[in-house]
């Protein structure tokens, strides 16, 4: 496969081939030749929809790995992150806003640990609490909505 600038959607194409084994692999479970796929990286303006939207949802579909750097980058277009979370199964409205009550704790006692020390690995555990809150916080939104009816 070419090389591609750095997040651009050719670059996150590319990704999402290699997620799924590859570009023969791809190929082989779309049902598309190679060098349609290889054209999907390609930057080229008579064709500026590349893959398509399509084939990408199917590829996305098949494989939540290659659907991942295609929703990164295009949460980054939008100003956000893409954080894949696990919201599955029923819990306690009650019990979850606990556990989201401990994590913040957590963020915020890891957070002016990193802020007094300056260190690395006292930013990588922030980081680490803060994705365990956002976790358990998305937890708790799918509980509430399931709660609700929707």
């Amino acid at each position: 496969m070419r090389k591609n600038r750095p997040d651009s959607i050719q670059s996150a194409v590319a990704a999402a081939y290699r997620a799924n084994g590859g570009l023969e692999n791809t190929a082989s479970d779309l049902g598309v030749s190679i060098s349609a796929l290889s054209y999907g990286t390609a930057v080229n303006e008579d064709r500026p929809g590349g893959l398509g939207v399509n084939y990408l949802d199917r590829l996305g579909r098949m494989s939540s790995a290659a659907a991942e750097p295609i929703a990164r980058h295009f949460s980054a277009l939008a100003g956000g992150v893409f954080q894949p979370i696990d919201a599955s199964g029923e819990g306690c409205l009650t019990t979850l806003s606990g556990d989201a009550a401990k994590e913040f704790g957590d963020v915020v006692a890891a957070a002016l640990k990193a802020t007094l020390s300056k260190s690395a690995a006292d930013c990588d555990d922030t980081i680490l609490q803060i994705d365990e809150v956002m976790e358990v916080l998305v937890r708790l939104r799918a509980e509430a909505v399931r709660q609700r009816g929707r």
